[in-house]
């Protein structure tokens, strides 16, 4: 740390009178800071009142928060990740996490006071939600210490199911059949259907799943997410979300989830391949 004082003051002071340096030397003492940092902070400063005009856009705060919100309620109305997992929010991450997020660059007629463009982004929020499990499902295919059994026909799988709470993960592609054999073993009444009562069942892509049936006994996987303070909602969600001014008329749209896999329960969990 004194060295880095040194080679700041030797460049420092080799650009300013031995007076004019003293004085800003004290300035720096005075303010805890070293050479370096208080020149970055004042050339910040400067450019951005001289300059600030020209490449920030007054935006609409009213059309920012829409936005937000309306992205936030899309993202915790589709909890496919919470319905899976059990999941604990925390305030830092490290290399271990695992971003997952979209990065739209928009005409910033979007936040425009004068735009006429609706500032809600339909499906952002959800479209994360979904990226995180099929993040989730991709560890789990390729985690070689879960067992994968094959099975013959859709309507076995019910045999392989040894908890009294677990949650189905039905490919899309036996969604229709699944749901004609097991007619009258389906449950409606909740939001999310249930076979026998007591089994969610979560439907996933074909293309994430392919010929797939994935059983996941509760409170097999545990999964860590770092948690953001919004400024509209003031309180802490699980998707950060920035925007950023562009030269040239647009806006840079960053909207992510930090996500780890803490821990797994192998046992817990079966992969079906039905055969072709």
């Amino acid at each position: 740390m004194v060295e880095e004082i040194i080679r700041d003051e030797q460049v420092v002071a080799s650009k300013l009178p031995r007076e004019e340096f003293a004085n800003f030397k004290k300035l720096c003492d005075l303010e805890e800071k070293t050479p370096s940092k208080k020149i970055k902070e004042l050339i910040n400063k400067e450019v951005d009142d001289k300059f600030g005009n020209l490449y920030k856009s007054v935006y609409d705060k009213k059309k920012v928060e829409e936005f937000q919100i309306s992205t936030l309620e899309d993202y915790s109305s589709s909890p496919i990740v919470e319905l899976i997992c059990r999941v604990n929010f925390v305030d830092r991450t490290d290399g271990k996490f695992t971003q997952v997020g979209l990065r739209p660059i928009l005409d910033e007629d979007i936040f425009l006071p004068v735009g006429n463009v609706d500032p809600r982004l339909p499906s952002l929020g959800r479209f994360i939600a979904i990226g995180e499990s099929e993040f989730l499902i991709d560890y789990l295919i390729k985690n070689k210490d879960i067992k994968v059994l094959k099975i013959k026909e859709i309507k076995d799988f019910p045999n392989f199911i040894d908890s009294n709470d677990a949650v189905i993960l039905l490919s899309t592609k036996f969604y229709v059949e699944f749901f004609m054999k097991f007619m009258n073993r389906i449950d409606y009444d909740e939001k999310y259907e249930r076979l026998d009562r007591r089994y969610r069942i979560i439907s996933i892509p074909e293309r994430t799943l392919n010929n797939r049936v994935i059983i996941i006994e509760k409170d097999s996987i545990f999964w860590s997410k770092q948690k953001f303070f919004n400024q509209f909602t003031k309180k802490e969600e699980g998707l950060d979300i920035s925007i950023t001014p562009l030269i040239g008329g647009n806006v840079d749209i960053i909207a992510r989830s930090l996500n780890r896999i803490k821990s797994i329960d192998t046992e817990g969990i079966k992969i079906l391949e039905v055969e072709e």
